[in-house]
């Protein structure tokens, strides 16, 4: 099941087994902590844990599972990093408990991943519930920010979702746990309902990529000035100037691709899927694109791949890269 159906389910009739695998910490700690709640566990004192990170005795693991409660109405046990789920290995054990769990006896377990062709995955399947917990595509988020909004008894309108849409297109990927917080520290300091552009300004803390994303804005407003400052201002840092390169590369990359699509007559938000990005973002990519020659991209591209070499064996320093951003703001 997805989140969204997983947590619906869990309103209903509690499982005795579930597995929450998939790479968003975000909904599987959301919905482990729901499962928690609802079988009323005191987690310091009922819940029994273990980390198979710490590679910790199976045969210990399993009993636990199988055991019956001593100070508590229910055996509740959750087993974090579980690789019993990918490992060639069965556990015969294992799974005639899990088909025939007490009726007292719970177990969570988590996992990264997990493979759906083992018997142990689909034996839990059919006694129990797993959550498939994917990270959101960025086209996905409009949903999950709405239903967040609405929890916190917000709304968020015209400058300040076009911001918010920029501000998470700059991320490298997309995190909800940083969205979710951000989102709870901008609703604590804003008094009304409605979260402005102002507000998230105010509020949100910027994330890295903050400066990077203003870098690569300039050069595709044609600003020379404001692009060599920001390139200055990286290059006070060393270590910084391979990650400006790396910046400027997937732009151009980027550029190049959307400019393929564009040519296919897949314009504006048409790019949000096959670019995998926020549709606003698509859209802003989309008219810089037009802006650029695909040649001049073409140039760029292997500019940077010699630049890169040059600033790796010490043979040039940020000049090069000063060129670079200049021919592509002259364009």
């Amino acid at each position: 099941m997805k989140f969204k159906e997983f947590m619906t389910a869990l309103d209903g009739e509690i499982k005795h087994v579930y597995l929450l695998c998939g790479a968003e910490n975000f909904f599987i700690d959301k919905a482990r902590e729901k499962i928690l709640m609802r079988l009323g566990v005191d987690k310091k004192t009922e819940l029994i844990t273990f980390d198979c990170d710490t590679k910790p005795d199976i045969s210990e693991v399993v009993s636990a599972i199988d055991s019956s409660p001593f100070f508590s109405a229910k055996n509740v046990v959750l087993v974090k990093n579980a690789q019993f789920f990918t490992a060639d290995k069965r556990l015969e054990r294992l799974e005639n408990i899990l088909q025939d769990m007490r009726k007292e006896n719970y177990v969570i377990f988590t996992a990264k991943t997990a493979d759906k062709n083992r018997r142990l995955y689909k034996i839990v399947s059919k006694v129990g519930d797993i959550l498939e917990a994917e990270p959101l595509r960025p086209w996905e988020v409009d949903e999950w920010l709405k239903e967040k909004l609405s929890s916190l008894g917000k709304t968020m309108r015209g400058e300040a979702r076009r911001f918010f849409n920029e501000r998470l297109g700059i991320l490298s990927e997309i995190s909800l746990w940083y969205l979710d917080n951000e989102l709870d520290k901008v609703a604590l300091n804003v008094a009304g309902k409605e979260i402005t552009a102002a507000d998230l300004r105010r509020n949100m803390l910027e994330p890295p990529e903050v400066s990077n994303f203003a870098l690569t804005d300039a050069i595709d407003e044609r600003n020379p000035q404001k692009a060599l400052f920001l390139l200055k201002a990286q290059a006070c840092i060393q270590a910084k100037i391979p990650l400006v390169t790396i910046l400027l590369v997937n732009h151009v990359r980027q550029l190049l691709r959307a400019k393929f699509f564009i040519a296919q007559g897949i314009n504006g938000r048409q790019l949000a899927e096959p670019l995998n990005m926020n549709s606003y973002i698509a859209q802003k990519l989309s008219d810089k694109a037009r802006t650029y020659q695909e040649k001049m991209l073409e140039e760029v591209f292997i500019d940077l791949s010699e630049a890169d070499f040059l600033l790796k064996t010490g043979r040039a320093d940020v000049e090069v890269l000063e060129r670079i951003i200049i021919k592509l703001c002259r364009r």
